[in-house]
């Protein structure tokens, strides 16, 4: 990894519209950058450093003219000429960028954490307000609703025969480590953790994972569900486990982090709930938090999204392997 280079970065200063940034996506056949914030869609072109586009969504009333809104995801829709946006006041929306036509396909009473689409966009996955899940079709019909927290452990649950001593029974190739590991009570999630569920889809688009905080214990918990909303499997539990979450596109690991007495981990799951190995960050515990991660697409790279928590400096940094790059905490957008 100490091969990685910084190719470029480019900054964008403060843009009166724009607020502050919420989520983006990549607007691919342009080449420009999609950001959401509390007032609507801000369009940048990182070529010219310009905006080329701006969408309000508090005209139709979408999100509130306070600045009070959240836009809870945003995705780039090629194939309807379109990008489609969540709220968490539960409304999502398709806008065409062109005409900025604005129309509603859909509403949840209860509000929206997360919308994740499928990675060939045939479907989409909404969390809501009350803890569920809502897969829907590319053109927002429903499929299946679920809840996220389940007493089972899903489809993959180690098996037993109903006869013999417990260290006897069948627990299958995948449940042989579960079986010998007990049970432990973990703390709640760090007050660090916003909250909210994480959602990430393997690269072939069969299996989705969740991570969302149990409210039973306050501690995250990572559940597999299929294609068809049926659950896998439950992660063990995991003392310090936190919102960031990223499914390997190869398809073999869920990267998660885990922050540790006295060191932070990168932490990798495999599909059947278990842990596969870990790597420690660079830092010392309590310096930086850990807001996302993202595989790039041939799964060679892993970036860690960290933000600088200590007071005498405050800056967001991007690691790769052994580079580090820093952008400076400031109102503007930098694309690396």
């Amino acid at each position: 990894m100490r091969n990685l280079k910084l190719l470029h970065a480019r900054e964008h200063g403060p843009v009166q519209a724009l607020g502050s940034p919420q989520c983006f996506c990549l607007h691919a056949d342009q080449g420009t950058l999609l950001i959401g914030s509390e007032y609507g869609i801000l369009e940048l072109d990182p070529a010219i450093r310009g905006v080329t586009n701006d969408i309000s969504l508090t005209v139709d009333g979408f999100l509130p003219e306070d600045g009070s809104g959240h836009i809870v995801g945003i995705e780039d829709l090629p194939d309807q000429e379109s990008v489609c946006v969540a709220t968490a006041a539960g409304d999502v929306i398709l806008c065409n960028l062109s005409t900025k036509q604005l129309e509603c396909v859909g509403s949840v009473d209860s509000g929206l954490t997360t919308m994740s689409w499928s990675p060939d966009q045939e479907l989409v996955l909404l969390v809501t307000g009350q803890q569920t899940l809502i897969m829907m079709t590319k053109d927002f019909e429903p499929i299946t609703e679920k809840e996220i927290h389940q007493d089972d452990f899903g489809e993959g649950k180690f098996i037993t025969v109903g006869w013999g001593k417990k260290e006897t029974q069948f627990h299958g190739s995948e449940g042989k480590q579960a079986a010998h590991r007990k049970q432990m009570e973990v703390p709640p999630a760090s007050s660090s953790d916003d909250g909210r569920p994480r959602v990430t889809w393997r690269g072939d688009g069969q299996f989705v994972a969740v991570s969302a905080i149990c409210p039973q214990t306050g501690a995250r918990k990572v559940r597999v569900w299929s294609r068809e909303l049926v659950l896998q499997s439950t992660s063990e539990p995991i003392s310090g486990l936190e919102q960031a979450l990223a499914w390997k596109p190869s398809g073999s690991l869920i990267a998660s982090t885990q922050e540790k007495p006295n060191k932070h981990d990168v932490v990798f799951f495999e599909k059947n709930g278990l842990l596969h190995g870990e790597f420690t960050l660079p830092f010392q515990k309590g310096k930086a938090k850990v807001n996302e991660l993202l595989w790039n697409l041939d799964s060679t790279i892993l970036a860690v999204w960290l933000e600088d928590v200590k007071k005498e400096k405050n800056s967001e940094t991007n690691t790769y392997g052994k580079n580090t790059f820093s952008a400076p905490a400031a109102p503007k957008c930098t694309l690396i």
